[in-house]
Parts: structure tokens; C-alpha cells; sequence
């Protein structure tokens, strides 16, 4: 039943009763309720939002982890720097601290971060500069310019460090993030031992 407009002059309502006006009646009225309900826009802000929630998840993942490779970069190059510097006069921290004996070289092996940086463990800078840096990377002391035995006061010393990153949302796209500081000897190189090749 639907109720309509009564007569001009008249007031109040007409009741139409539409109980014998066929399937097709009944069809148009919903058709109608369905045209009425297509035109709803309840829910629609939900299922945009998870239309465009993967593709936003992975921008704010990927731009997470430029950060942190980036900072894990910086870290690596400062440390380069570091460990150029202390090669170049011969010297490094407590850690393997320089001595006027000759034949005293820093090359003990210890397994662990805690033990190559207690003081006067005689680890090699290589794994003094590899302890340093927060992603664990391959450290190589070379002189490219020269073989190991030639090297004297002024050739060149290059520390070269290099680690693997990937991303975590694609674990087959990565990349090798590589950071490398060269500088002349200033000190005859008694107590570094260098790698066979840059």
C-alpha cells in the first residue's frame, strides 16, 4: 500500500492498495528499492580504503627501509673513515694498542663483538672496524697501490667495507651497500695486516 495526494479541495490522504496490480507492478517497485540502494554510498569510503591499503603499506615499508639502509650506509662510511685514519698513522684504540716491539702484530682472532673490543684484545682493525658498524660487514685493509711487503710512509691505505641489504617485503631485491675511505701511510705499516687485494 502506498498513500497518494487526495483530491484539490479536499484534505487528507487516499490509500491506493496495490495487491492486484500484477508481477510487473511488484518488479518495478524493485526495481526501483534497487536503483535506490545502487545510488547508497554507505561503505564505500571502507572498500576504497582497503583497495589502496596494500599499495600504501608497501610505500611506508619500502620508504622504512631506504631509512634504514641509508643510516646503515652512513654508519658504514663513517666507520671507513675511521679505520683509513687509523691505518694511515699506524695506530687504533685500546682495543690493539701500538707497540715499539717489532715483531708484535695484532692478528688474534676472537669470535665475538664483546671480545674483539675489550680492551687489549690484539684483534685485527678489520674486525675492530667490522664491530664497529651495526650490520656486522666485510672489512678489507689493502694497499692499491702497492703489494702488502712494498708498503712505506705515503702509499696509499684503503679500508673498503661492504654488506648485503634486502628488502623485506621483496627478500629478492637487495643490494650491496659499499662504503670506502683511502689515505697515505703517515707511519711505517708495522701492525696492520692487509688483505692480498683491494
Amino acid at each position: 500500500m502506498s498513500r497518494v495526494s487526495g483530491f484539490p479541495g479536499e484534505g487528507g490522504q487516499l490509500k491506493i492498495d496495490h495487491s492486484d496490480e500484477g508481477p510487473t507492478g511488484a518488479l518495478s517497485r524493485g526495481a526501483q528499492r534497487f536503483r535506490r540502494l545502487r545510488r547508497d554510498e554507505r561503505g564505500q569510503a571502507t572498500a576504497e580504503f582497503a583497495l589502496i591499503l596494500l599499495p600504501l603499506m608497501a610505500l611506508v615499508g619500502g620508504i622504512i627501509y631506504f631509512g634504514i639502509g641509508l643510516n646503515y650506509w652512513l654508519d658504514m662510511n663513517r666507520v671507513a673513515n675511521q679505520g683509513a685514519r687509523w691505518a694511515a698513522v699506524d695506530n687504533w684504540p685500546a682495543v690493539c694498542p701500538r707497540s715499539s716491539d717489532p715483531n708484535y702484530k695484532c692478528d688474534k682472532t676472537y669470535a665475538t663483538c664483546t671480545q674483539t673490543t675489550a680492551a687489549a684484545s690484539h684483534a685485527k682493525l678489520q674486525e675492530v672496524l667490522r664491530c664497529s658498524a651495526r650490520n656486522n660487514p666485510l672489512v678489507k685493509l689493502c694497499y692499491p697501490d702497492t703489494a702488502v711487503a712494498d708498503a712505506t710512509v705515503g702509499t696509499p691505505v684503503q679500508v673498503k667495507l661492504t654488506a648485503p641489504y634486502k628488502f623485506w617485503f621483496v627478500n629478492r631485491v637487495g643490494i650491496t651497500l659499499t662504503a670506502k675511505a683511502t689515505m697515505r701511510m703517515e707511519q711505517p705499516p708495522r701492525l696492520q695486516i692487509a688483505d692480498a687485494s683491494c
